[in-house]
């Protein structure tokens, strides 16, 4: 178990500066090919400091998920549990769904202005509170007893 951990741990470092770097080239090639205006280098900085980290991240939990499943399996002629299917279909459906909820909470109250940090946060972060929410709920309501 520890040496499985250490090596999903490695795999999510690689993949985490593997999608910094490939974000970071294809966003300058982006750059070059559209011709973006660099005044005052606000789109390098957003590319360097928000789009590259946040692909980066995304790509080293993939890639740490993945690897944990794979790693996982002893017997690849096993097969998955018989309501496993129909369990991962209603959790994609709930995410659609609290993502959808959350969309419609950001239209219901677009134009506020909010007292506090958190409650624009949590408005602006709606969309994904519902998505992981709701998901987490299907998950464990459809597990087995």
């Amino acid at each position: 178990m520890g040496m499985r951990l250490l090596k999903t741990l490695l795999v999510m470092l690689a993949a985490l500066v593997g999608g910094y770097l490939a974000a970071l080239g294809v966003g300058l090639a982006a750059f070059d090919v559209f011709e973006v205006s660099q005044f005052e280098g606000a789109n390098a900085m957003g590319l360097a400091f928000f789009i590259c980290p946040l692909v980066a991240v995304i790509s080293a939990l993939v890639a740490g998920i993945w690897y944990w499943i794979a790693s996982g399996r002893r017997n690849p002629e096993t097969r998955a549990a018989p309501g496993a299917k129909i369990r991962i279909a209603w959790v994609v459906v709930a995410a659609v769904g609290g993502w959808l909820a959350g969309l419609l909470l950001q239209w219901l109250l677009a134009g506020r202005s909010y007292e506090t940090y958190v409650v624009a946060l949590a408005v602006s972060l709606a969309p994904w509170l519902g998505a992981i929410g709701l998901a987490t709920a299907a998950w464990w309501m459809r597990r087995r007893g």
